[in-house]
């Protein structure tokens, strides 16, 4: 490993910190979260300095393993319970908006992209599950094997602009058109504030920290073991829909729901990932063969989320738990803790992470459909 390796390596791992901490000493987290701080950088450096991809992508694969069951372990499943009627209307009709622009994009763009009903099936999966959704429809569908990068990179950019919009300006605006409760209506999960943990000295941090890390490092080993059972390797979908439903199974244990520090060590794993994950777009590949493509992403997705808002206006759904929903949607479980927590709603987030996991089993079946439909 070279120099310029490990210094990417350390960057990682602290840069997040920087972030948070210069934002908050600033002011500066009062208009842009650290999460869009971390993810614009890591856009920024990912599209104009040379770096070993392989490294934030690992960072990415290691940190959403160990994140996801860190921010699930202290919830409160009742939460889900409790506001599990509007929850469902909001995916239900997010998952249909995704439908009918999928398939108005399709007959769009038949006649300007190639195998049209590929791009809308797999353009179904990613907005309905994520992007093992839409690498499970390619190899399904027989897609042609250039089709899948370009695809991925036109969504990260469009949904990477989404993010940004969730992240800073979005919430305040659905929050206007929405009606909004607060976040103590919906229920307690039992995470203790950010700054309570902060007030703890460093040793005791650790001290606390090593039973929920232990836990964590538990499921994801029960994950791995059975992925390698019945696949023979670890596989993605069933990976993080195993860490998810086993981080939310561990959660009933009260023990869990008392563990301190396991939110915020998932939460900071988050920036970390962000910044990683910002680092592997290229706008020079998209830029080269697949603005057609893009400019399908950009109808498909834009639309989807602007149907969901008027569905979502006329069933009344409460704007936290749209944006929630929309984030389970677009972006699968994954970005969930993220948004819950620029939310100030840590409430949405066992229901986010549920629907996360349902758009999974979804999102190949919407998406084989689609495929079916604009064949015929």
């Amino acid at each position: 490993m070279n120099i310029t390796s490990v210094i990417l390596i350390i960057a990682i791992i602290f840069v997040p910190a920087v972030l948070k901490w210069s934002s908050r000493k600033s002011g500066l987290e009062n208009i842009l979260s650290p999460i869009v701080l971390c993810y614009a950088l890591g856009m920024l450096v990912g599209n104009t300095m040379n770096i070993d991809i392989s490294i934030p992508k690992t960072f990415t694969e290691a940190t959403i393993a160990l994140a996801i069951p860190l921010i699930l372990l202290p919830s409160d499943f009742g939460s889900f319970i409790r506001s599990a009627k509007q929850v469902l209307i909001s995916f239900g009709i997010a998952i249909f908006s995704v439908l009918i622009f999928c398939l108005l994009g399709g007959y769009l763009f038949r006649d300007s992209v190639p195998d049209v009903h590929h791009v809308s099936a797999m353009l179904a999966g990613v907005y309905t599950g994520g992007t093992p959704n839409m690498s499970s429809i390619k190899v399904a569908l027989g897609a042609d094997d250039t089709l899948f990068p370009i695809l991925n990179m036109a969504d990260m950019v469009v949904s990477g602009v989404y993010l940004l919009l969730l992240t800073s300006v979005a919430p305040i605006f659905f929050r206007k058109i929405l009606p909004w409760t607060k976040a103590d209506d919906l229920g307690d999960i039992s995470i203790k504030p950010q700054g309570e943990w902060g007030s703890f000295p460093l040793a005791d941090k650790i001290k606390k920290l090593i039973l929920p890390i232990g836990l964590t490092i538990l499921i994801v080993g029960i994950t791995v073991g059975l992925s390698m059972a019945i696949y023979g390797k670890i596989q993605e979908a069933f990976f993080i829909i195993s860490i998810t439903v086993l981080g939310i199974l561990f959660s009933f244990f009260p023990f869990t729901r008392k563990l301190e520090g396991a939110y915020e060590a998932g939460d900071y794993l988050l920036l970390i990932f962000s910044f990683a994950v910002g680092m592997l777009s290229d706008f020079s590949k998209l830029l080269e063969s697949g603005l057609t493509i893009l400019l399908m992403t950009v109808v498909v997705m834009i639309g989807a989320i602007l149907l969901h808002v008027i569905l979502a206006k006329l069933f009344r759904i409460d704007a936290d738990i749209f944006i929630i929903t929309s984030t389970a949607c677009i972006f699968g479980p994954v970005f969930v803790g993220q948004i819950a927590s620029v939310l100030k709603n840590k409430n949405v987030l066992v229901p986010g992470m549920t629907m996360g996991v349902v758009g999974y089993a979804v999102g190949n079946f919407l998406g084989l459909f689609i495929a079916w439909a604009l064949s015929t």
